[in-house]
């Protein structure tokens, strides 16, 4: 019997859906607003482990994770990505307090007036592939860690290549070799 809903072993390919909420400001961050759960603790709550209820009934209804964030700069009413980040194993709050790099994005625009900096978190990250004669449509909270791990490196690392936002310094040259073939068949920034 497996311990999640989704289990990615059987498949070469899949597609995604991923979509991030409405620009955030950084005040935000110091509201207690952002998701208190990392991804990997969201999986653990959603498979059929003995811990899965204990944390449910710790938590009540687990909040969604965000594997993802994006950080963009306003400037004259246009928006640029200049960080993509992803976090599976701590809490967001934690990552955005520890992340060096966005110390260094929120100095550099501090003191400019024109320029506005948000963030977005991943508020959807749907998988989709096909598995025999049977389509499935998956959560990313419904695979086992080490494959949403996979999923969510890879993803980043595609939209770094993509985007280049000016703070990330990895896969902005080159794209990195995916864990599997995968499409991104909708990318929704609202």
């Amino acid at each position: 019997m497996t311990k999640h809903l989704a289990d990615l072993s059987g498949i070469s390919r899949y597609e995604v859906r991923i979509e991030f909420t409405n620009p955030m400001h950084p005040i935000d961050i110091s509201t207690g607003e952002i998701p208190l759960v990392s991804v990997a603790l969201e999986i653990k709550a959603n498979s059929l482990i003995k811990d899965a209820a204990i944390i449910r009934e710790q938590y009540g209804r687990i909040p969604y994770g965000a594997p993802l964030y994006w950080w963009e700069a306003i400037h004259s009413e246009k928006s640029r990505c200049v960080y993509i980040g992803q976090t599976v194993m701590l809490p967001l709050q934690k990552r955005f307090e520890s992340h060096a790099k966005l110390v260094r994005l929120l100095c550099r625009y501090v003191n400019d007036p024109k320029v506005n900096i948000v963030f977005r978190l991943c508020s959807r990250l749907d998988i989709s592939y096909t598995l025999g004669n049977m389509h499935y449509t998956r959560a990313i909270e419904h695979l086992p860690l080490d494959q949403a791990q996979n999923v969510v490196d890879d993803i980043e690392s595609h939209l770094i290549y993509t985007h280049k936002p000016e703070f990330n310094s990895h896969h902005k040259k080159k794209p990195k070799a995916p864990w599997k073939e995968f499409e991104i068949k909708q990318f929704i920034l609202k």
